[in-house]
């Protein structure tokens, strides 16, 4: 005579394992999401399948304050759809943190070249500052700093953005930024404000003459991100003593006008995010031990930490 428990418990591990399955294929069939974090030189790109499926892609940064709406779809479609090679019908959700999208107007831009393309997702546009903080603080108070081609910065309370001191962008602000780092830079070339060897070796680096500065300045639509690629020259030159001494000038205006005035920054951790941040880590941290902040992580990127925080 069969054993009837034994048959009833192969049932219920049947129908558990059934169970188990069905949720597995949700999690896998889930809405698709495209997430992405952009500055004003590049974007990274998540297309989240599942959570052991996710997609990279990349691209230039989109910037509402230097794209129509027609010019970063056009960009998009170009660019972005073949690397994504996916249907733009199965993406359903849409997380976009990106440099300039700080009001409706800016962020409207962004919206609609989203919707002329992807016509059934979910399209949430925030600016790159709350993507850092998500990214760098998770649900912890903390203060949160963006150092790339341009700066920002906020006090985060674990859950929303409570204080922001305004970034004045690439004309008037961007302290610390590898926009503004450029700009002290080729200053110094041309008031002859650094020493023979560096100035030599930063003009035959790029040969620069003050005709192709203005037409990159004046005349482009981003000349923030030519400013900022002579930062490089910096990282690559940082043992020099004049180029050291600009670059921890330049992150103490940064320090002075971005985070030393929240309140409580004595006592709460302050997190770095962008590729300037990475690279000068070294000399941040000796500011920070100067004044007796407490710096926290320094991430490069945070695209990684943002699929985990929307999944």
């Amino acid at each position: 005579m069969p054993n009837i428990y034994s048959i009833s418990n192969i049932v219920a591990k049947f129908a558990n394992l059934l169970t188990r399955w069905k949720l597995i294929c949700k999690l896998k069939i889930k809405k698709m999401q495209l997430i992405a974090d952009s500055g004003s030189t590049k974007t990274s790109w998540r297309l989240v399948k599942s959570r052991n499926d996710v997609k990279k892609a990349a691209t230039i940064g989109y910037n509402p304050h230097y794209f129509t709406t027609e010019k970063m779809e056009a960009s998009l479609i170009a660019h972005l759809l073949p690397q994504l090679n996916t249907s733009t019908e199965e993406i359903k959700e849409i997380y976009f943190y990106g440099a300039g999208c700080s009001s409706p107007i800016s962020n409207k831009i962004v919206e609609d070249a989203f919707k002329s393309i992807f016509k059934h997702a979910i399209i949430d546009v925030d600016h790159d500052l709350l993507g850092a903080a998500r990214a760098l603080c998770g649900k912890d108070p903390g203060i949160a700093g963006i150092l790339g081609t341009g700066s920002n910065s906020c006090s985060f309370n674990g859950v929303n953005i409570i204080d922001n001191i305004t970034s004045l962008g690439f004309m008037l602000g961007d302290e610390g930024s590898g926009a503004s780092l450029g700009r002290k830079l080729v200053q110094a070339f041309f008031y002859r404000d650094l020493p023979k060897d560096i100035s030599e070796k930063f003009y035959d680096t790029y040969k620069m003459d003050k005709d192709t500065i203005f037409h990159n300045v004046y005349k482009s639509t981003m000349p923030s991100r030519y400013m900022a690629q002579f930062s490089k020259f910096l990282s690559q030159n940082i043992e020099h003593p004049a180029i050291y001494d600009l670059v921890k000038a330049e992150m103490n205006r940064f320090v002075d006008t971005q985070i030393a005035k929240y309140e409580n920054v004595d006592k709460l951790p302050v997190h770095l995010l962008g590729s300037v941040a990475f690279h000068f880590s070294d000399i941040i941290q000796t500011i920070f031990d100067e004044r007796g902040y407490t710096l926290g992580r320094i991430v490069r990127e945070p695209i990684e930490t943002l699929v985990d925080y929307h999944n």
